[in-house]
């Protein structure tokens, strides 16, 4: 899958995650999520996607993407905390769900298209 499609996949599944997580919210925060879920992954893409090719040889396929991963969800929980807004604790928990759903998205293309 090249840059541009893992892009817009994660931007969808993490949409469709944070607006699942907020269905039952009042429309303006389920509207802010989205948001985020959106134009956080657009912005910290690319420094996880290059990250993750920078590190592989130095550490490994599965250690890059965990780190990658780590570091991308502090960034959007701190996103989350301030736009929704919502408290760390559950602005960290929702940037987990969406970027592991992404995550687990871009993983099965994989092992699909393999």
């Amino acid at each position: 899958m090249d840059q541009l499609s893992a892009l817009l996949l994660s931007m969808v599944v993490e949409g469709v995650t944070v607006a699942l997580l907020f269905a039952r919210s009042e429309r303006e925060r389920l509207v802010r999520g989205i948001a985020v879920a959106v134009f956080a992954t657009l912005a910290t893409h690319p420094f996880a996607w290059w990250g993750i090719v920078a590190a592989e040889s130095a550490m490994g396929y599965w250690a890059a993407v965990l780190s990658a991963e780590a570091l991308v969800c502090l960034a959007e929980a701190i996103a989350y905390r301030f736009v929704v807004p919502l408290g760390w604790p559950t602005a960290l928990g929702v940037s987990v769900a969406a970027n592991a759903a992404s995550t687990l998205a871009g993983l099965i293309y994989y092992a699909v298209a393999w």
